[in-house]
């Protein structure tokens, strides 16, 4: 018998909260697929970016109206950030792709940085519902750590590489010059979303020490 039913409320929000992220890596997926759709996809992604937030302001209500939570209130607070960031992030990347009129096809590092970001997702996706209970899913997490900071480090490879490319261009031009800020910035906010990613990651691991 659960003697404290609504501590249910926060493991359910946070899945919630994550499904809408496999949510939005579809919508990448839909975006690199079908790039001439981007205004159509930028708005579904929009309303994913505010259905995410409506669900992180839920968990601040639930967190300060509970007494005794399952995980510590710290944890709980810091992964809905970082999960909140990553949706943040993302909708930013693709709004600032619209709006910044990028060329398509995008460059290499755009999608490359895109598939990592994906792969992240599915482990956090996973390693959500995992954190119901620790004690039986605790090598699963702890692989889920390892496997999201492994992919932080392929995005900083992905991130050394794009700024190589960016600033060793074969011309010089006042277009060519602008074109070098707007993918700087796409680039950067993609790198930051994966940061995120990796958080979670540390994330899981405060709570798998905690919960031995």
């Amino acid at each position: 018998m659960n003697l404290f039913p609504k501590d249910e409320i926060f493991y359910t929000l946070f899945e919630k909260q994550a499904e809408k992220l496999a949510e939005a890596a579809q919508l990448l997926d839909e975006i690199l697929g079908n790039p001439q759709n981007l205004g159509e996809l930028a708005i579904k992604m929009k309303k994913l970016e505010v259905e995410a937030d409506d669900l992180g302001h839920n968990i601040i209500d639930n967190l300060r109206k509970t007494f005794i939570t399952p995980i510590e209130g710290e944890d709980i607070d810091l992964l809905r950030q970082y999960l909140d960031n990553i949706m943040d992030h993302i909708e930013r990347v693709v709004n600032r792709l619209l709006i910044y009129k990028i060329q398509i096809p995008f460059s290499k590092e755009i999608r490359e940085y895109i598939e990592v970001i994906k792969k992240a997702i599915l482990e956090i996706n996973s390693g959500v519902k995992e954190i119901r209970n620790v004690s039986k899913f605790q090598e699963n997490l702890h692989s889920r750590c390892q496997k999201l900071n492994e992919l932080e480090n392929v995005g900083d490879e992905i991130n050394r590489t794009a700024l190589k490319n960016l600033m060793n261009p074969s011309q010089i031009s006042p277009e060519r010059n602008l074109e070098i800020m707007k993918l700087s910035e796409i680039y950067e906010t993609l790198e930051n979303t994966i940061d995120f990613c990796e958080d979670v990651g540390n994330i899981f691991e405060s709570i798998l020490i905690k919960n031995r």
